[in-house]
This record gives C-alpha cells, structure tokens and sequence, in this order.
C-alpha cells in the first residue's frame, strides 16, 4: 500500500490554514505588512511621479530605449532605481521597528521575518532586473521579466509564504491520480507544466546571449552558427522533457506505446510542420536567405526580419505589413532576391526628348544629373545610351545604381524631377506624342452625295 499523502492532507492543511489565520499575533502582523506595503507602494508612485516632473527626459529616454530597442544608459538605470529603493527601504524599516517592538512584548514575529526576508530578496530582484537594462535591451529584459523571472520570483516567495503553515515537500507528494500504475503527485505535475515552461524559456535565453555575445563581436557566419543554436536550443529541450520524464517515474512501457501510437497519426497529420522544419534547417545552414535581405515574393518587395527553424517572417515594403511565411516556400517556388551577394541594385529609367536637340548635348546632361544625386553610386558609374528613334522622341536610357534597393522608388522619383527642371532650364523639349491626319477627298465627295 502507498505511503503518499493523497488529497485528504489537503484538506487538512487548509483547516490548519484557517486555525492559524485565526491568531490575534497572525492577523496583527498581516495587517502591520499590509498597510507597509501600501505606504511604501505610495511613496514609491510620488517619488517617480517627481522624478518625472525633474527630468523630462527620462520618460522619453525609457520610450526610446523601449522602441529602438537598445540598452539604457546608467544614469538612467540609477534613476529607474530610486523609487525602488524609496519605497523598500522604508518598507524594510517599517516592518524592522514592528518586528523589535513584538519582540519585546514576548511575540511570534515568524510572518515579520519571512516578510522582511522576501522584501530584500524583491529589492535584489529589481537591481538585478534593471542592471539587466545596461547590457541588454530594455524591451528584451521587459519580455524576460514576464515570461521568466517574474514567475520563478513569485514561486519563490509563494513557497516561502507556505512554508511558515505547512510541509511543502510532504504537500508535493500528495498523489492526485494513478496512471498506468503510476503515481501522479503534485510534484510531478509542477514538473512537467511550471518546470518544463521555465526549461524551455531559460534554453531559449541562452540561445539569444549566445547569439549576441559571440555573433555580434566576431566575424562568423550569423546563419550557420544561428542554425547550430537553434539545433542544440532542440536538443537541450528535448533532453529536458526525457529528464522530466525520468524524475516523475512514468512508465516507459506505457510511454512507448501511447507515442508509439500517436507516431503515425502526428506523421502525416504535421508532415508539412516537419517539412518547414528540415527547410529551415537547410536555409540557416546554407545563409541563402539572412534578416535584412530584400527580396521578392509574391509579386512584393519584401525584407526579411527573421529567419526562424518553421517560419520566416518578412516586411512588405509597399505597406509595411510583415508576413509569416513557412520555409518550405522557399524551396517550392521561384524567389528573386536583390541582396543575395550583393545589396548594389541597379535602376532604368527612359527618357525622351525632341529631334532638335543634339544627343551627346542631352547624353552629357543626364550624366552630370546622375552623378550630382549623392545616393547614386560612381563604381559601378551609371551609364546612359540612345536606343531608339521613336516616332515621336529620341530615347535614352538611364542606367544608375544604388546601394540598396530600400528606398528606390524615391531616388528615381528625385532623379526625375531634376531631369524635368533641367531639361525645362536648358529649353529641351520633351515631346508629346504626334500624329499626322491625312483626309482623302474621294471619301469625303462621296459622304456630301449621300447627304
């Protein structure tokens, strides 16, 4: 028979519960932490509140940081501290002189003292958090603040709060259900669901300090080393959950064959979610596609943002929407890129111009015109040829190369409209389109009879 606590314990720690909130010193020195944290979390808001007042440039420098996505400077850091340090620190004496003057009356302080404990634990929390700030941008911390370290602080302290009314670990091994004559505690749930959230997250940050520290100071190939991490990112978390796996003794009979079961289904149910995978793979490995890439897809001039191991997500330049596109795109469809080894792209324009005017005249213009725009490029030197006598025009065509394509349209635009006003100062003509009419007599006597 089980030795484990099943539910009844709970039941039983709940009434304990309710018994020792029952407690005169208890109930006093709940309410002695409430109203601190109250006081303190006042102070606090009218300290920043001033701050705000004082320095202007403070809340604009924090909405800076947050979308350029950079680091905060210390100066910054020091102010983001202060209110912090205010409103714990009088927290801190607060509870300090309740806890000394309970003391003397012969008092249990246990609550005061646990309290005391969390709020230095909280205040190294948030110096920890906002040091973050000075070698990580402000909008990653922000993230890592929400899906990481906010939860394991309030595990923490839900812990350390359980801890001054009930046996934690003895809590943990109550068994909530038996599956395939297996035990299925509390521990092991918080395990597989809180435990496993928090692996995954902790592996994926160290994916991105890997990635910064090492790629962004030395001169390896960003895509291969990306698509190494994101391998060993799938590794460590696969590792993991066969660890969890282990450490709440599941059955792995029962194990292999429910995913022995499921392996078929999930084949072809996720072929094309494996498909994007191996895609993915192959892209980061081989660095066809990079983030900052221009290309073209769909009929759309694109830049890409993030080469991921199901997706990649793209910017459409026409309307500065982003697309989710899965990999295996990529390799199914015919893609134009204009940065594939090489960001220089080269622009036409066609230009026409009357008769009267003398080619090489109109051909040193055009040139000058080009060379004089300062996003133009000189290597390669633009070119500008006569290809056509049209009907109406001599026509030339105008070659310019630019360093990138984001912003083509607008240089072409501004290089136009200098052609127009030079062309307009040197009296060239560009010409409208011209007909001649010829009217025959013969029909025209024959409509006068008929009428």
């Amino acid at each position: 028979m089980s030795n484990q606590p099943d539910l009844t314990f709970i039941v039983d720690q709940i009434t304990k519960l309710l018994i020792f909130l029952e407690r005169s010193p208890v109930q006093i020195q709940l309410v002695v932490i409430l109203i601190s944290i109250l006081l303190s979390h006042g102070l606090s808001y009218w300290v920043r509140k001033k701050i705000h007042q004082q320095f202007k440039q403070f809340k604009i420098s924090l909405d800076k940081s947050f979308k350029e996505r950079t680091t905060l400077a210390p100066y910054w850091c020091g102010l983001a501290l202060i209110p912090d340090l205010v409103g714990r620190g009088f927290n801190l004496i607060v509870l300090t002189l309740v806890q000394n003057l309970l003391n003397r009356q012969g008092w249990m302080v246990g609550i005061l003292s646990t309290a005391i404990e969390l709020l230095w634990v909280y205040l190294f929390y948030r110096i920890f958090l906002i040091g973050l700030c000075l070698f990580v941008p402000l909008h990653q911390v922000k993230e890592y603040k929400f899906y990481f370290f906010r939860p394991i602080f309030i595990l923490f302290v839900f812990r350390e709060i359980s801890s001054l009314f009930l046996d934690v670990n003895q809590l943990m091994q109550v068994e909530v259900i038996n599956l395939f004559n297996s035990p299925i505690t509390l521990e092991a749930i918080f395990i597989s669901t809180v435990g496993l959230y928090l692996w995954i997250v902790a592996v994926s940050i160290l994916q991105y300090v890997i990635l910064q520290i090492i790629v962004d100071k030395t001169e390896l190939d960003s895509g291969a080393f990306q698509a190494s991490l994101i391998l060993i990112r799938y590794f460590l978390i696969g590792l993991g959950i066969v660890i969890i796996i282990g450490y709440i003794g599941f059955n792995p009979t029962a194990f292999a064959a429910i995913t022995g079961g499921l392996s078929v289904g999930l084949g072809f149910g996720l072929k094309e979610v494996f498909s994007d995978f191996i895609s993915g793979i192959f892209l980061l490995f081989e660095g066809s596609l990079r983030p900052g890439d221009i290309i073209e897809i769909g009929g759309e001039l694109s830049e890409v943002k993030k080469v991921s191991i199901r997706a990649t997500t793209v910017q459409v330049m026409k309307d500065n929407s982003e697309k989710i596109i899965p990999n295996q795109i990529f390799f199914t469809q015919e893609l134009k890129t204009m940065t594939g080894s090489d960001r220089r792209v080269r622009r036409c324009l066609i230009v026409g111009t009357s008769y009267d005017c003398n080619p090489q005249q109109v051909i040193e213009i055009l040139l000058k015109i080009i060379y004089e725009h300062p996003e133009a490029l000189n290597d390669p030197a633009p070119l500008v040829n006569l290809i056509n006598f049209g009907e109406s025009s001599l026509d030339f065509e105008i070659d310019v190369w630019l360093a990138t394509p984001i912003g083509s349209k607008r240089i072409m635009s501004e290089i136009s409209c200098e052609i127009w006003k030079t062309f307009a100062d040197k009296n060239i003509e560009i010409p409208y389109p011209q007909r001649d009419l010829h009217i025959r007599s013969d029909i025209r006597n024959q409509d006068d009879l008929k009428t």
